[in-house]
Order: structure tokens, then C-alpha cells, then sequence
């Protein structure tokens, strides 16, 4: 009997005109969320038509993803000089870009740490990319070592413009081989 009045209370709740019902908010996901691996699979280079990119030394040339879970780092874009090679991830979740969104409601970055122990990996702790997107297919990176963190890459969206520093940074990737895919 107590379940039956409580269910009950529980409609006239929700029914009752004036009564605000709390609602956790709905958990943000990636414009890829259908496609198979986030279309985090492949290999990227980076965008070498545009300066910013292309001159900024925080920008891996290459990168090859596995399955969304495995990532490789080259300083070059053939892929011969490796910084980290197979460092293993877990993806955490996708995140808002705190300037873009809402106003663009694709600007959503997808946030992976690392879960290998290879020294070689730990520059790249963490990793946020906006999915590959666009036509041509292209995607933005960035990442962060043992003293970042998923709130600080997103935070760099936000940062003062500094033509010195090349901020705020917007690494460009196109599929492999692209240029111009902005």
C-alpha cells in the first residue's frame, strides 16, 4: 500500500502545474557517435597549407590512430621519425569547446587518456581531438602531458590571441596525404 501512494505522489508530481521537476542534464556526445570508432582510424597529417599549423612545433606531423585506442606520433610526415609509437587510450567521454559550442553545436571535442606506461607516451597523457569531420575530412588535436588535463586543452579554445605563441591552438589534420582541407 505505502508503494502504491508513493507512485502516486510521485504522477501528481509531475503533473502539477508549478512543480519543477529536476532533470540531470543529457550527456553530451560526439557529432561521430554513429560511425565506427568515432572515425578515429587512420592516419592524419598535418594541414602543411596553413602557417599556423604547419609552424607550430607542437604539432606532431603525422598521427595514426588504431581503433580509436591505439595512437602513434611522427615529427615527420612519412612517418619515419617517431615521438611515441602505439600508446594505448581510453576514451573518457566528449566535451563542449567552452567558445564554439553552443553556437555551433558540432564543436565538440572527444577526450582520451593514456592507459599505456611507455615513457615515450607520456607527453601525450592526455588527448582531445574534434572528431574527423568536414569534406574534405579533417580533424583538430591537441594534447597535454602529466601536468595538463582534459579542463586545460579545452581551455586554450578560451585563451588570449597570441600570434607569437600560436594561440589559441587549432592544429589542423587532413586524411592522409590532403592539404587544404580547412
Amino acid at each position: 500500500m505505502k508503494s502504491i501512494a508513493l507512485i502516486g505522489a510521485a504522477v501528481v508530481a509531475l503533473v502539477s502545474p508549478g512543480v519543477a521537476i529536476a532533470q540531470s542534464p543529457p550527456e553530451l556526445a560526439s557529432p561521430n557517435a554513429n560511425m565506427p570508432y568515432l572515425g578515429v582510424n587512420g592516419t592524419f597529417t598535418l594541414d602543411t597549407s596553413v602557417p599556423a599549423s604547419r609552424h607550430d612545433p607542437r604539432n606532431p606531423a603525422r598521427i595514426v590512430f588504431n581503433e580509436m585506442r591505439q595512437f602513434s606520433f611522427y615529427r615527420d610526415l612519412e612517418g619515419r621519425e617517431a615521438i611515441a609509437q602505439n600508446c594505448e587510450y581510453v576514451y573518457r567521454g566528449a566535451a563542449p569547446d567552452p567558445f564554439y559550442y553552443p553556437r555551433y553545436q558540432s564543436s565538440i571535442w572527444d577526450q582520451f587518456e593514456l592507459a599505456s606506461d611507455d615513457p615515450a607516451c607520456s607527453g601525450f597523457r592526455y588527448v582531445i581531438l574534434r572528431a574527423p569531420h568536414g569534406e574534405p575530412i579533417h580533424m583538430h588535436f591537441r594534447y597535454g602531458g602529466e601536468d595538463s588535463s582534459f579542463q586545460a586543452l579545452l581551455n586554450m579554445s578560451t585563451g588570449a590571441s597570441d600570434e607569437n605563441r600560436i594561440n589559441p591552438w587549432w592544429s589542423l589534420y587532413c586524411a592522409e596525404g590532403v592539404t587544404g582541407c580547412d
